[in-house]
Parts: structure tokens; sequence; C-alpha cells
């Protein structure tokens, strides 16, 4: 088998030659041995060492209507400078300010759309439209009130034109390299829930779920007309796999009852227009699965990314498999975060070894952990080790 059969019949829940190992990799270079320019030159590396890597379509940036002006400036007069942006559009004004850091401009502050060839480092200090790095520098949040939807209405839209037709070359060039060297071609990334957090202040939408739950909804209506925009520019490219982004849907904003109300439903019919082109269809999800799972075993999920045995807030594992391990593939079983920068061989083969068991092996299973730029690189080779040493399970 060449990496994209393996890849495709983990993902059917098939068995192959061996588990895959396909790790789910920040934007921003590795240290050490996985040191890499651009996803290119990542994939050379990850085959040298026998694994899976992934070839990334980004899908592209919001694209605001032409008749949208923008204004900005730097306001000097405080303690600290403050950035403000503001979007005019025939419904009224989006204004944001940013306490602008002295790490604005910090090798970790990458761009939210890199292009196919890599992450690209930050030269400028202008304020994007996705950052995360705005959110705990805010002062001001794009969306406010219901007054504020219609203006956002002219800034979450696709690409049009020239702009539209580089983004598909682009596109063209990564699917060209995953076809020649035998990869897996995902889309990353839909959103929608997670766009609270970039927009609103984040107190402010978690008691608008419960004080004004028609305005969440056509908030994320918004972004879920975008989504599925953005779904069918992938599904036209030749895809694999279309990812929806969910690292902020976790129950420590949304809980059970607002993650089923607001954000369930759209998974439902991105997934639905995904099978129906013959394509996978995978949810990343950084922690909660096993607080979700009673629901998440009735949505038509290919794969579950960003499977994290510390941060399934209930259960374990193999309570995980139970409920969901006939109808989905699990894509993780390893935590980055404290196991891979402990640095214990020991330690780290025992989790290699409890996530293949527990996870059904052979038999849907994309062995993953989720790396920061920030990972120490002998914890990861620490798991390449174990997982070469358990992958006929």
């Amino acid at each position: 088998m060449n990496s994209r059969e393996r890849m495709l019949a983990a993902l059917n829940r098939q068995p192959s030659d061996h588990i895959p190992c396909s790790p789910h990799i920040w934007q921003g270079p590795l240290q050490g041995p996985l040191y890499w320019r651009n996803q290119f030159d990542r994939a050379g590396r990850m085959l040298e060492m026998g694994m899976d890597p992934v070839i990334d379509i980004w899908l592209p940036d919001v694209a605001p209507d032409t008749c949208v002006g923008v204004r900005t400036w730097r306001d000097v007069s405080g303690s600290e400078p403050l950035l403000t942006k503001e979007y005019h559009t025939p419904a009224g004004v989006l204004r944001q300010t940013v306490r602008e850091t002295d790490d604005w401009c910090d090798s970790l502050h990458a761009h939210w759309i890199p292009t196919t060839f890599g992450p690209e480092l930050r030269t400028h200090f202008n304020m994007e439209i996705f950052d995360d790095h705005n959110v705990s520098r805010r002062t001001e949040p794009w969306v406010k009130s219901r007054a504020d939807l219609e203006a956002l209405r002219y800034l979450i839209r696709k690409p049009e034109g020239w702009q539209l037709d580089e983004w598909r070359m682009d596109a063209q060039r990564a699917k060209e390299f995953a076809d020649k060297h035998g990869l897996l071609l995902m889309a990353r990334r839909t959103i929608v829930g997670d766009a609270f957090q970039w927009f609103c202040d984040i107190n402010d939408f978690l008691c608008w779920m419960i004080e004004d739950p028609g305005f969440v909804r056509d908030f994320l209506a918004i972004f879920e007309e975008w989504s599925i925009d953005l779904t069918a520019l992938a599904l036209d490219a030749g895809v694999d796999v279309v990812q929806h982004r969910g690292w902020y849907d976790i129950p420590n904003y949304w809980g059970v009852k607002y993650w089923q109300e607001f954000t369930v439903p759209f998974i439902k019919r991105q997934a639905d227009m995904v099978h129906e082109s013959g394509k996978l269809y995978s949810y990343l999800l950084p922690e909660g699965h096993g607080i979700y799972a009673p629901l998440l075993k009735d949505l038509k999920i290919d794969a579950h990314q960003g499977v994290d045995p510390r941060m399934l807030h209930k259960g374990d594992l193999r309570s995980l498999y139970e409920q969901l391990g006939k109808c989905t593939t699990f894509w993780g079983g390893v935590n980055s975060e404290v196991t891979l920068k402990s640095d214990d061989a020991a330690q780290i083969d025992r989790a290699v070894r409890e996530a293949i068991e527990a996870l059904g092996g052979n038999d849907g299973l994309i062995l993953s952990a989720i790396l920061a730029p920030t990972g120490k690189p002998n914890g990861v080779m620490h798991m390449i080790e174990a997982w070469k040493k358990y992958r006929d399970r």
C-alpha cells in the first residue's frame, strides 16, 4: 500500500498493511529531525520515517465585498499601543481594537491562512479578521450586538474573480503533489461554532446562548453559509477529506445542550453534502469526546481528529471505542502537552501501546498527536519508535 491507500483504508475502517501514523502538526516548523520549511518538505521527511503525511489544501480566507471600505489606525497615547480597524459597509461599521503587544511579530504568530507551500512568518503588524492573538488582546470585538450582523455579512464571503482563480491554482498544485507521491489530500478548514471567539466577547456570547438564542442562530448562520460555499470549493478541488474545525466547540464553552442545539445541525448538513460527493468528513475537536460521545455516535463523521486520552473529560479511550468504534475512525490517541513533552521513552511507549489496544488497532485508527512548534522533538521521536514497534497489531 502507498500512504494514501493506507489512510483511506483506516478512514473506511478497513484493515491495511499496518496502522498509519499521521500527526496533526500546527503551523510553524518543529525543531530537530522534523524541521521543515513547507508542507511538501514536511511530507518528504515524514515519508522517510515511514509515517503518513497529509497534504493540506487551505480553504481561502474571507473576501469582503468590494463595496466595503477599510480604515485602520494606531493610538500610542496610553501605556501600550492600540490598533483599531474598521470595515465600513452599507449596513454599518464593524470595528475592533486590540492591544499591540511585543510578541505581535513573533515567529509563532502565524497567518490565519497559509499557502500551499507552508506557514508564512508574519512580517507586518496588520490586524487580520481571524487571529488568535486578537482574542486575548482586544478591548473591543467586531460584533457587539444584533445591529452588527448585517454588516458582518459583507465580510464573511468567499473570494471571487482573480482571487478565487489564484486559490484554485494553489489547490491544484497541492493535488498534483499528493497524486505524485500517493498521499491523502485534505481540505482545511471550515468553521462555524469557532467563530464566536474571534468575533464576539466570549462572556457576552455565552450569555446570549441562554438569553438570546435567536441572535446566536443568526450569527452562526452567516458562517454556515460561508462554510458551505467553502465545502463546495473543496469538493470541486478533488480532496479526499473535508475537515470541519471545532477547536472551540469544546464542552467548557458550549456544554452538551448548546453544542447539540447550535452545532450538531450544521455538522449533519455538511457531512451529508460531503458524503453525497463520495468524499470523507473529518471533525477536529481537541477535547470533550467522552462527554459528547452519546451524540457523536449518531453523526456521520468518518474521522474524529484530536482524540486525546487526557482531554476526554469523561471515561477513557476504551469506553470511547465501545461507544463510537463501530461508526468512526479515531485520528489521535496520544497526548502531546504532557506525555510527549515528558520526554520519557517508557511512558510514551506505554501511551502508544495503550492507544492502539484501546482504539481498535488496525481497524479504524490513525495514530496521532497534536504537535505544536514548541513541542519537544525527542518526545515525538519516541512516539514514532513506539508506533513502529506496535503498528502491526
